[in-house]
């Protein structure tokens, strides 16, 4: 009797994630049956992560203010002034 599999896209990431837990332990226990679920589960559970981690990087960059420049940067000439010998 084969059991059949949630996709990963059908889940949430809560329940991805104990998807891939759970599969994982039993891949871990022995059961060769169990590998392929495992790593299918946290391949997605990895690239959803990976896509939020992007978005969440790419929102906080817009909304960061213009960093200072450093004290000691006012002595330096900037590099349209620098003279080319």
């Amino acid at each position: 009797m084969t059991q059949q599999l949630p996709h990963p896209d059908d889940l949430s990431d809560a329940e991805l994630a104990e998807h891939a837990h759970a599969w994982r332990r039993l891949a871990l226990r022995g059961d060769r049956n169990a590998r392929a679920p495992a790593h299918a589960y946290e391949t997605a559970l990895r690239e959803r992560v990976r896509a939020s981690m992007a978005a969440e990087l790419m929102a906080s960059a817009a909304a960061a203010p213009e960093p200072k420049r450093p004290w000691w940067r006012r002595w330096w000439p900037s590099m349209s002034e620098q003279v080319t010998s």
